[in-house]
């Protein structure tokens, strides 16, 4: 626990600190939900930006009823709130320790301090609307409310389609392709739904191991399924554990974003002598996803510049796409990294990308034909 009086030095010796950089933590907090997600109007969420500022310097954090409601409605609708909340506070961090290295050397004694204040938000955001909302949850009682279809169990909802002759939305992605078909239910035994679509729907289903139901008139909400089997020649797959999703992330993707083979550079615009090679996890006009075995002083935050070599038809023709970014997310696993990065191509640059996005979609939906063919029916 922090001595009141370290507290206290600490907010009279940043104060200058504070104060300045509040409206960029708020403009940081804006732009960075609005590269992930646009269901709130910009005041909004500078509200919510301010109330989070405000509570982190904050000696004793108390989240009001209104901010509690808030923060739980936004997780409830899949936002994802943590992390907007950590990088952000990530980026404060960092412009602490860059004010404390070039003007203020004064701060550096604080830097435990402004580390405690982190960890005292974070824990006290954990314990009043994370555990809050992850106890709403696990004790949800899916017939009764509103949200999930009143006086209905996901099964008795499969009966009332079926006896209405309607259908539902299988979703699937293979290799980062959307594969989206309808199905009917052609029978219900105890808590396994057999359904029928067509084949390509349940080729993906399997490669994707899994199955997703969309939201429609019938379900308020997605729904994953684990596969008991499938019977590609009579276009047949079972389904059993059906479960309710608050959020699936890939329905609400502005652009198509493929799986592409090849390798990317990427180079910091601060440091043009710091390169990481590593290869494409994903593409979009949006967005890319790079993993690397190295990292060379990329951050989340970091402007770079990406060297892409792109092949947008049958030839062997390479077109080399420059395009500047900004690193969103760095996730880390045990041997590498994955750099979540957003792009900023000029036009010539987007027309090319959206060119082998085309081009890799249609690759993509071909090796998925040919997974169909490889089955004996």
């Amino acid at each position: 626990m922090i001595e009141r009086s370290e507290i206290d030095s600490f907010l009279e010796c940043s104060s200058e600190f504070i104060d300045k950089y509040e409206l960029e933590f708020i403009d940081y907090f804006v732009s960075l939900y609005e590269s992930h997600d646009k269901s709130y109007p910009q005041k909004t969420i500078q509200m919510i930006a301010k109330l989070i500022y405000k509570d982190f310097f904050n000696i004793d954090i108390f989240f009001t009823t209104n901010e509690k409601d808030i923060f739980i409605e936004m997780k409830d609708k899949g936002i994802m709130l943590n992390f907007l909340i950590t990088k952000s506070i990530l980026f404060l961090l960092t412009n602490y320790i860059k004010e404390s290295t070039e003007k203020h050397l004064e701060y550096e004694k604080y830097m435990g301090t402004f580390v405690s204040f982190i960890s005292e938000y974070l824990e006290q955001f954990a314990t009043q609307i994370s555990n809050k909302n992850r106890h709403k949850i696990k004790h949800v009682n899916f017939d009764r409310l509103d949200n999930f279809s009143p006086g209905h169990n996901i099964i008795d909802i499969f009966k009332d389609i079926k006896d209405n002759g309607e259908e539902v939305i299988f979703f699937n992605l293979y290799k980062g392709i959307p594969i989206r078909h309808s199905a009917i239910v052609m029978n219900i035994e105890d808590n396994e739904v057999t359904f029928k679509t067509i084949q390509i729907q349940g080729i993906a289903m399997k490669m994707d191991g899994v199955a997703y139901i969309l939201k429609d008139n019938n379900f308020n909400n997605y729904v994953k399924a684990d596969i008991v089997y499938n019977d590609f020649s009579n276009n047949i797959v079972v389904l059993k554990n059906f479960n309710y999703l608050l959020n699936m992330p890939a329905t609400q993707r502005e652009a198509v974003r493929v799986y592409p083979e090849i390798m990317a550079e990427v180079v910091l615009l601060s440091d043009k002598e710091s390169m990481t090679k590593g290869k494409l996890y994903d593409l979009s006009v949006a967005g890319v996803g790079v993993v690397s075995e190295s990292n060379n002083g990329i951050y989340a935050g970091a402007k770079i510049e990406l060297n892409i070599p792109l092949k947008i038809n049958n030839t062997q023709e390479v077109h080399l796409i420059k395009v500047e970014g900004e690193v969103l997310n760095i996730i880390e696993y045990r041997d590498s990294y994955r750099y979540c990065i957003k792009i900023y191509p000029e036009l010539d640059e987007k027309d090319k990308i959206i060119d082998y996005v085309k081009f890799r979609e249609k690759e993509i939906l071909n090796s998925l034909n040919q997974e169909l063919k490889d089955y004996n029916f």
